[in-house]
């Protein structure tokens, strides 16, 4: 990396000296580049900016390119139920284990400093930051027990239900209401007689605490209580199960709902000598500010319905019952909004919170959600759904005014101050957030990871009441298939520096240079190759192919166009001079009882035992045609198919139309039972999977959705040198067929899927049309598929069985010699984990001694073959202690 970043500044020095020469010419320039995806000649643009007396002039446009204006800081590298105090200075969440967890308190500084950490779920913090509340579980023998037989790996087993039934039920019932006073560090036990309880939170004096409670002796109802005094006060008397849905953070009053579902269930009569029933909590205690928060459920259905929600004064003890549904409370606690729905249409409805007025304040056949409330309770937000995707409004008084006009689902509006809104772009599988000046129109991205090609999921967002934070759950790492979460905290309150901003792209240019550099390098060999055979590629083609399988409407296993996709695709391959084999298989649900993958083999020159599959879903959803879900995977594949047909490399390829995606995966999973049981030696495997949309702006662009790093990097090589395609990269596989490979042969996937992330607005709709495609994308889509697998097929796979043994003074490795034909030589590299590949030496043989390495040392092997192709990925081990 320090040879990157000295190659950055050289570059940067060159292109700063011979660039545009003013700052509004280089800003052009740099922009110019981005949109073609040439990182590498935008960056010195932007340093030389950045280094210039412009510098503050151009800081926020420069920041928003490439990455975050307002800065964020991370809190944990994983956590749960995340909240923020009202104020934004204190950061509450989860961490451990779900059975038995620890709540950690940070202050939202710098250092993140934690303030306390205490055992129980649920902690609630007060308006002024200086308390926090919770259930505290009992420490008797039976809640131990119970924790230890869910601490202890295995399945969820009938048993470890009833242990998880029995720890909740003492928690509820024998634990303890517990006040900390933050600074003091000392707890007050607020008595609770018989009652059983969860969802605690602050009154208005920041001392009384409200919690959702049923008397022991009498589960067949729920209510909200207040303690402050000697014993707790009852405030709600009608019948049913509450379940507290918002709290005013000044405390003044709260939104709750009542069902039929029980808050605290009876057990098994096998546990009743441990008091054993299970509190099955209706809905967590809301945090931070009024409303909701934005979680990962996709925005989608009407925001109404016959539900009603009661208003709770903490003052008075006044009830009001609202008919309606997502409801919502100003901060201040003065105002509320909801919407109802009939067959006709969709009110949105604001009101005093204890008053009986009640405005209607927009109504008709649009789909309308997720409303919130300025702080003062004059504006209120909601997101409204005209045609195919959903668009964030306000409204105040009589007057709407549109706030976003993207072609991506605007969604989950959260007013952070009077003027500002927080709103949320795309589908749950990458949402970005954004914060929106209503005064000057300006739009701001949020949250990021400051990086160029990794994209940053996000999942969660909580403001603070003042406005001033927003903590955010994200995946910051690009990482979707570990389990962890990143707690983060955006700062709102500054903004980022010029020298920030000029260490990130100084960063950024180094890890750009490296990966084109690199990847320049190992396609060297076959670069001629390549070359001549991505060039062939056919818009015209792969347009013919979209429009014929267009023509087959829906092509979901129990639709009539899944078989004609079928008869097509077989045909198709057949033509490029394959010989297609159909899979057929028995569906209960299929039309016709059956349905088939279409599969067609380029046999492998050299060994045709090493096998790589590359792979697209042809069906549909049942109500749409599926123009990009998946056709243009479908196209893609057939025109990479075409390319390589008359080149066949030295492993064998295989081609794969699955059916049944949609339907559950059943075509992968059928296709890999297959390879199983005829023993197929897979060495590497892609999935392209919605790689069509438009989308907006001039670049063409998709997303490398990958399990195997190597692989992905090819893949972002093959894009850089072959193609006008820039690509994107996250670790993401689950839900689709490239799953299948994953479980069948581990770490072996790459892939390509739409960028950003699903953005698509028709996604799984009837409205997913040919015309919204860009077949140029979907035509660099298949070159880049041709290229990669010419490079995959034509090197050493990765290697397996390395191990690695210390013993005196030296460090021996060793490994599986290459399956492949024509490997000369290994290269083994070694460091510490920061610099896994700081070293490096070559050896003849599948053995390696190396000086005596202190343990946590990185070792990594690639095999390289006589036309000085390296192998794709490196087999790493790690040296433990002795």
């Amino acid at each position: 990396m320090v040879l990157a970043l000295v190659a950055a500044a050289a570059i940067s020095v060159t292109l700063a000296q011979s660039g545009p020469a003013t700052p509004a010419d280089r800003w052009r320039q740099a922009l110019n580049d981005w949109d073609a995806g040439d990182y590498h000649l935008a960056l010195p643009h932007l340093l030389a900016i950045m280094q210039s007396p412009a510098a503050a002039e151009y800081l926020e446009r420069v920041a928003l390119l490439t990455g975050e204006y307002y800065p964020s800081l991370t809190l944990s590298a994983d956590g749960r139920a995340p909240r923020l105090s009202a104020d934004g200075r204190l950061a509450l969440f989860e961490v451990g284990s779900a059975a038995g967890p620890t709540t950690r308190i940070v202050r939202v500084t710098p250092q993140a400093e934690v303030v306390a950490q205490v055992r129980g779920a649920g902690v609630a913090v007060n308006a002024t930051g200086t308390h926090a509340a919770w259930i505290r579980p009992p420490q008797t023998a039976e809640w131990t027990d119970a924790q230890q037989l869910l601490a202890a790996p295995g399945p969820n087993s009938p048993e470890r239900q009833i242990a998880a039934t029995v720890a909740a039920w003492l928690t509820a019932t024998q634990g303890e209401l517990v006040v900390r006073d933050l600074a003091a560090g000392t707890d007050r036990v607020v008595p609770t007689p018989g009652l059983a309880k969860t969802s605690p939170a602050f009154a208005a004096d920041n001392q009384s605490v409200v919690f959702v409670g049923s008397e022991i002796a009498d589960l067949s109802r729920s209510d909200i209580y207040l303690a402050g005094g000697a014993a707790p006060e009852r405030l709600t008397s009608a019948p049913g199960f509450k379940t507290v849905t918002t709290v005013a953070p000044n405390g003044t009053a709260l939104l709750y709902s009542t069902t039929g579902a029980p808050t605290f269930r009876q057990p098994p009569a096998a546990t009743a000598a441990a008091p054993a029933a299970a509190p099955g909590v209706a809905g967590g205690r809301a945090g931070g500010r009024g409303g909701r928060a934005g979680g990962a459920g996709r925005a989608g259905g009407p925001g109404g319905g016959a539900g009603s929600f009661a208003v709770l004064n903490l003052a008075t003890r006044g009830t009001r019952i609202v008919s309606g549904s997502g409801a919502t409370m100003s901060a201040d606690g003065s105002t509320i909004a909801w919407i109802n729905r009939t067959a006709d249409a969709y009110t949105l409805n604001v009101s005093p919170a204890l008053g009986d007025t009640v405005t209607v304040v927009r109504t008709g056949r649009e789909r309308l959600d997720a409303p919130s409330l300025s702080p003062d309770g004059r504006r209120v937000a909601y997101q409204l759904m005209q045609f195919t995707d959903w668009e964030l409004y306000i409204t105040e008084g009589a007057t709407h005014t549109r706030v976003t006009r993207d072609i991506q689902h605007d969604i989950l509006p959260r007013f952070l101050t009077n003027t500002t809104l927080l709103g949320m772009m795309g589908e749950p599988r990458h949402r970005r957030s954004q914060v929106y000046d209503l005064t000057t129109g300006a739009r701001r991205r949020l949250f990021h990871n400051n990086t160029i090609r990794t994209v940053v999921p996000e999942y969660t967002w909580l403001p603070s009441a003042d406005g001033s934070r927003v903590l955010i759950v994200a995946d910051r790492d690009g990482d979707t298939v570990s389990p962890e979460r990143g707690i983060y905290v955006a700062d709102l309150t500054r903004t980022v520096t010029a020298d920030e901003v000029i260490a990130r792209l100084t960063a950024n240019l180094a890890h750009e240079t490296e990966l084109r550099d690199r990847t320049t390098r190992l396609f060297a060999p076959i670069a001629g190759a390549v070359r001549a055979v991505v060039n062939a590629g056919s818009v015209t083609r792969v347009y013919e192919h979209a429009k014929a399988l267009y023509g087959f409407d829906s092509k979901h296993v129990t639709q009539p166009g899944n078989g004609k996709a079928i008869a097509y695709l077989a045909n198709a391959y057949a033509s490029f001079g394959y010989t297609p084999d159909t899979q057929w298989f028995n569906q209960a649900n299929a039309l016709g009882g059956r349905t088939a993958n279409v599969v067609a083999t380029l046999r492998g020159t050299v060994d045709p035992n090493l096998i790589y599959v590359v792979s697209s879903h042809f069906d549909s959803v049942a109500i749409g045609p599926g123009a990009d879900d998946d056709t243009s995977g479908t196209t893609a594949l057939l025109e990479a198919a075409r390319l390589l047909a008359q080149t066949p490399q030295p492993a064998t390829i295989v081609f794969a139309s699955f059916t049944g995606e949609e339907a559950g995966l059943l075509g992968s999973r059928e296709f890999v039972r297959r390879a199983a049981a005829e023993q197929w030696n897979v060495v590497g495997a892609l999935n392209n999977d919605m790689i069509g949309w438009a989308g907006e702006g001039p670049q063409l662009n998709n997303t490398i959705r990958y399990s195997n790093p190597g692989i992905r990097d090819i893949q972002h090589g093959a894009a850089i040198q072959f193609t006008d395609l820039v690509l994107y990269d996250t670790k993401y596989y689950r839900g689709t067929d490239a799953a299948a490979f994953y479980e069948a042969w581990g770490d072996i996937v790459g892939g390509i899927g739409s960028y950003p992330i699903l953005a698509n607005p028709n996604y799984h709709q009837a409205t997913d049309y040919l015309d919204t495609i860009s077949q140029a994308q979907v035509t660099e889509t298949a070159k880049v598929t041709a290229a990669t697998l010419m490079y995959l097929a034509s090197s050493p796979s990765r290697l397996k069985d390395v191990t690695i043994a210390t013993a005196g003074s030296g460090t021996t490795v060793t490994w599986t010699p290459s399956p492949e034909t024509g490997v000369r030589q290994y290269i083994v590299a070694y460091g510490p984990e920061s610099d896994p590949l700081r070293t490096r030496v070559t050896v003849t043989e599948p053995r390696a001694v190396l000086p005596s390495l202190p343990a946590g040392t990185q070792v990594a092997v690639k095999a390289v073959n006589t036309k000085g192709l390296e192998g794709w990925d490196w087999a790493r081990g790690r040296v433990e202690s002795r």
